[in-house]
Formats: structure tokens, sequence, C-alpha cells
């Protein structure tokens, strides 16, 4: 999807660089560090100033080969779709496999998640005449009573819950895939496919029992939904009044997410594309307003801030409770426990390496596209997605590490950046085929067609001959009309 710049697009760019930086402080500063070598931050930060003039010359050189290549070669665009087809299959069918594979053979140990391992699980065992354990955490509590329900039919083994998390793995790659490539593009979507589906780091979610993977699954659903309604919106899909409906309904929607897991509030960062995002203007339909931007902002707006406080009512009265005492819980839950999550994140942010480094550096293209792209973007709000959750403060809120999001959100930018490196110049490029095109016409009617000689006998030419007579008839004998006397029936 397309937004246009604004002065906000700056502001995200210079934090966006900041964080770039940052990052790759970080990740040299742990590659240091696990092998023994000892590195100031500071000086970690200078060497990737000093990095990222190099980073610059890799993006110019993949620019120009990329525009060379596409000049001189082009590939059809069936092509690209059995490419793209054989790429989904392969990652689903061989991703299924390794967390199968995972699931029965492998020993998972984490180091600082171990309280985790075992804690949901226990509360989700089926046990006669108990009932599941409210909980604060709204996300946590529909976790353990899904898992309690599947494993009251597999039976109460670690296998159960860890096929479930295999299970809600490959329901997140679909709906990953299909989100990305709605929002962003066919290429981010199969970057972020590609490394879903093989990273050791999310794999090893599988053995920790806990509402990660689960609530992955809903983040990204409601991610889908809230593209889907903002790109239809901006394609002018929806009527007013049927668009306020659409809207109030979302609203509701990520409402119940905010109430399950705080971090679901990063998703309202979609709705900044109702006016940013480009508009495709219809000549059957009338055009959208400023007026019915706000309109169906705010109403989705009212309707999430609705929603949300009704769902402490809902527990007040299914609990038997106090209103109050059910959101002061829930906000005690959030904002009192966060700052063991920030390290457990980074921690496993960087059980992928070096990969995660080759996705912060394509990442960082990003940072040299600002001025390439004039004023229309595809990226403004993953940037905006990244800087609030990959991995920040923000991002450490409550007892979970959720560092899952941080890898999808830097492996979609990773594809952004790969995307608008490898496949921009398109104006350049068709006005290059152009010009080859009428070089090539030109050269052909300056050069005349050469024969080559026939060796071969050849017939004789034919000559022209006039019709003669040997004998001459004179001129005055040349009369064929006879007159006859009027009485004369000769000619009768």
């Amino acid at each position: 999807m397309t937004y246009r710049k604004t002065w906000f697009s700056y502001v995200l760019w210079v934090l966006y660089a900041g964080l770039c930086v940052m990052m790759l402080a970080s990740v040299c500063q742990w590659f240091l560090s696990y092998m023994g070598v000892f590195v100031p931050v500071s000086v970690s930060v200078v060497g990737v100033f000093v990095i990222f003039p190099l980073l610059l010359g890799i993006y110019v050189l993949l620019r120009m080969v990329s525009r060379k290549l596409r000049t001189k070669y082009t590939i059809q665009a069936h092509t690209w779709a059995m490419l793209e087809a054989l790429l989904v299959s392969f990652c689903f069918v061989f991703g299924t496999l390794y967390r199968i594979h995972a699931a029965l053979f492998s020993t998972f140990d984490f180091y600082f998640l171990d309280d985790l391992e075992t804690e949901y699980f226990k509360m989700a065992l089926v046990r006669a005449g108990e009932k599941i354990t409210p909980m604060t955490h709204g996300m946590g509590y529909l976790y353990v009573a899904c898992l309690s329900a599947i494993m009251s039919f597999l039976g109460n083994k670690m296998i159960s819950a860890m096929f479930f998390q295999v299970f809600l793995q490959m329901i997140s790659l679909v709906l990953c895939y299909l989100t990305i490539r709605k929002s962003a593009g066919k290429l981010p979507a199969c970057v972020t496919l590609v490394y879903l589906s093989f990273s050791s780091a999310y794999v090893s979610r599988i053995g920790v029992i806990d509402p990660e993977c689960f609530y992955f699954l809903f983040y990204l659903l409601g991610m889908y939904l809230i593209v889907t309604v903002v790109r239809n919106y901006c394609r002018g899909y929806y009527v007013k009044s049927f668009s306020v409906w659409v809207f109030m309904i979302l609203g509701i929607v990520l409402g119940l997410l905010i109430y399950l897991d705080i971090r679901s509030v990063t998703l309202l960062f979609f709705l900044v594309g109702i006016f940013t995002g480009k508009k495709e203007e219809d000549e059957e339909l009338p055009a959208i307003t400023v007026g019915q931007n706000i309109l169906v902002f705010g109403v989705a707006e009212v309707c999430c801030v609705l929603s949300f406080f009704a769902s402490f009512f809902v527990d007040a009265v299914g609990y038997g409770t106090e209103y109050m005492t059910e959101l002061s819980a829930w906000g005690n839950f959030y904002f009192n426990r966060f700052f063991g999550s920030v390290i457990a994140c980074m921690d496993q942010f960087m059980m992928d390496f070096p990969v995660n480094m080759l996705l912060i550096v394509a990442a960082s293209f990003l940072v040299f596209t600002f001025k390439k792209n004039g004023k229309e973007q595809n990226y403004m709000l993953w940037i905006l997605l990244c800087v609030c959750t990959a991995p920040t403060p923000m991002t450490g809120y409550g007892i979970l590490p959720y560092g899952t999001i941080a890898l999808f959100v830097w492996c979609v930018l990773a594809g952004l950046g790969l995307q608008n490196c490898l496949m921009g110049d398109s104006a350049l490029i068709v006005q290059a085929k152009i010009e080859e095109i009428n070089a090539t016409a030109q050269t052909d009617e300056a050069e005349k067609p050469r024969f080559i000689e026939n060796p071969l006998p050849l017939p004789k030419k034919h000559v022209k001959r006039e019709m003669d007579y040997e004998y001459l008839v004179a001129e005055e004998d040349m009369k064929f009309d006879i007159e006859v006397d009027e009485t004369d029936d000769f000619d009768i």
C-alpha cells in the first residue's frame, strides 16, 4: 500500500536512522561479547557510523546492478507468479516438517524463560471438578482455555501442548504471508515467510508453553483486518454510510485485542493510512473528502475505546467483582512488571545471529531510499510500528518478551528495503528500454539492405518483341467498309 510523504515522515526517518544505528551497534556489541572481546558501547556506535558509508556503497551497487539487469532482461509476470508459488509451497511444506521434527526430537533449553515453561501448562491441565483459574492477562486466560480444550482430547501431556504450538505457528505463517503481501508487497511477504519458516528463534518457541505464539496469531489477524479495511477504503470500495459501519466493527475488534494484550495498541498506527493512504479516485463514485476521513477515523477510535472498557464490565459481571477492581488490576499487571522483558526480547532476537544482522542491514536500506521515492512511500507506517515495538521499551510491557513481533517487523522492513533497492527506478528502466528501441529502429533505417549474389545460373532475360508481317499492305487497300446499294439485299 502506498502512502503520501508528510512532515511526520521526516521525523520518523530520523528516528529510524537512529534505531538502525542502535540495532547495528547492539548486534556488534553482542557478537564481540560472545567472542570474549570487550568493546565499549560508545566505540560500537562510532564503528556503526563508519560502517554506514559502506552500507551506502552496497545499496548503490545493488541498485545499479538491478537496473542494468532489468533493462536487459525481462521476466514475464506468470514466471514471477510460478516462482512465488514454488517458494511459498516450499516454505509451508518444509516449515511444517521442521516444526514437527523439533517438537518430537529437539530438547529446548532457555536460560531466561525457565519459569514460563510449565506455568501455563500446569494451569491448563484437565482435572475432574476443577476450573481454569481467572487471570488478569486476557490473552493468557484465553490461551490456557484453548490449551485445556486441546489436552482434553489429546491428554495431559507436554507433547500435546507442543503440537498446539506447532499448529499456531503454521496458521500464523499463512496469515503472515497474506497480510504482508496485501500491505507491503510480494518480496517483503516472501522474505518474511522464508525467515519465519526456518528461524530458530521462532521455532524455539514451540518448547516454551506460553501465549506468545497464540497472541502473535491474533496480532496478525488484527493487522490483516485493519490493512484490508483501510486499503479498501482508500480504493473507494465503501460508500460513506457503509464505511462508517465497517470502521465501527473494526474499532470493536481492536478494542477487544487491546484488552487481551496491551501491545495490540500498536495496530492503531495503521489507521493513519486513512489520511495518508493514496486515494484511487473513480469517476463513477464520489471523491473521499477530508471530513469523511475524520468521521471514519473518529468512529473507529471511539468504538475501540468503548469496546476496551466494556470488556472490564463483562469481567466484573462474570467474576462478581467491582468494575474499578478489574480495571486497576489490568493496569497494575502491565505497568509494574516490564523491565526484564526487554532483555529477554533482545536475547531472543539474537538467537538467529548472523541472519538477523543481514535483516538489519537490508532494513537500513530504507534510510537511503527516503529521498529516492519522491512524494509517495510504502513503508512509513511500518517504520512507525518498528520504532515502538522492535525492540524498544514498548516491547517489554508485561511478563512475556514477545520478541516474535520484533523479528516479524524487522523481516518486513528488510523485505521493503530490498524491494525499494532492487525494484526501484521503474520509470528510468522504462525510459531506457524506449530509448534502446528507438536507437535500434534508427539504425535499421540507416543501413541499406545488402543482398548476397546468387551463385546459381539464372534463366535468360525475357526480351520484349513486336509482332510484324513480311507482306506490307498499302494504306488504300486497308479499307474494309464497302458501300452497297440500298436495294442490294446481299448483306441481309
